[in-house]
């Protein structure tokens, strides 16, 4: 018989906790598809943003689906408004999913065609927004993200560019292959 280590299992629970924890969260995203749980999902994400908002766009909040703080003028009120939700880089910009169809923070920002978008403790100024296919858009996600965009259906992108004043700032971003 042979004589273990000890913490072998302690070392072995963490991968093994973190493939649970991916897998659960993976059937939970397909379930977005059935309208009262994205309906219920959202509501409740409406009632966790005060803990998103503070960790959006920081560091912190990148360990979460690259967590960002994207700052909007509302279409109607005028109203300046702070969204966390993930945001990954695609060429000259970021990629943003739209998870739901009509999300007021995405017609605020087609309407005004700017916005600004804090990722990983920088602020980057955003304009052109444009719709994306799915296609396109995948190329900005990492592998382990994207059975979470085809889970749900996700089918709306939102691709926004640099602005020119600020090009030359921040770190450059690039496609993902």
């Amino acid at each position: 018989m042979t004589a273990r280590r000890p913490g072998t299992i302690a070392l072995l629970a963490i991968p093994v906790a973190v493939v649970v924890l991916y897998l659960a969260l993976m059937s939970f995203s397909v379930l977005m598809r059935v309208r009262w749980v994205s309906d219920r999902t959202r509501q409740a994400s409406k009632r966790a943003n005060r803990w998103a908002r503070q960790v959006a766009g920081t560091r912190l909040g990148s360990l979460y689906f690259n967590l960002a703080a994207l700052q909007h003028v509302g279409r109607r009120s005028g109203r300046e408004y702070m969204t966390p939700l993930g945001a990954y880089p695609l060429g000259d910009g970021f990629v943003l999913a739209v998870a739901y169809p009509h999300v007021d923070w995405s017609e605020n920002v087609l309407a005004a065609g700017k916005c600004t978008l804090t990722w990983k403790g920088h602020e980057y100024a955003l304009e052109r927004p444009e719709r994306i296919p799915l296609s396109d858009a995948l190329k900005a996600y990492p592998p382990l993200v994207k059975p979470f965009i085809f889970a749900p259906g996700m089918n709306e992108f939102l691709w926004l560019h640099r602005s020119d004043t600020n090009a030359q700032q921040g770190p450059t971003l690039t496609r993902l292959p």
